[in-house]
């Protein structure tokens, strides 16, 4: 009945934050070690990503929240600014899988 809806709906709702966090892990461990390297050389944009915690905490505002660097302007116009059209298409794909694949798991 109902209790088993609930549980049911429980148990894909655990799962689905549960690959959330496994993609903002792994991402995150990839835009710190590349990025974050730049932010502390000479972009401040790329400031958030100076960090595993930080690089995390911005994957995840960028893909339900907004994403911003540090002095307000959009992150990832920097970022396809200094990476290219690849980095936009990587991009485009990762948003569109978390907000449409996961994010349709929930709802």
């Amino acid at each position: 009945g109902m209790v088993n809806g609930v549980l049911t709906g429980l148990q894909v709702l655990f799962w689905a934050i549960v690959l959330l966090g496994i993609l903002i892990y792994s991402l995150g461990i990839f835009m710190w070690s590349t990025i974050g390297r730049k932010s502390l050389q000479e972009h401040e944009h790329f400031y958030n990503f100076r960090s595993l915690t930080w690089a995390m905490f911005t994957l995840f505002r960028c893909f339900t929240d907004g994403c911003s660097a540090v002095n307000g302007t959009p992150l990832h116009v920097h970022l396809a600014e200094e990476f290219g059209l690849f980095f936009m298409v990587v991009y485009i794909f990762m948003f569109l899988f978390v907000t449409v694949g996961i994010f349709n798991l929930i709802m």
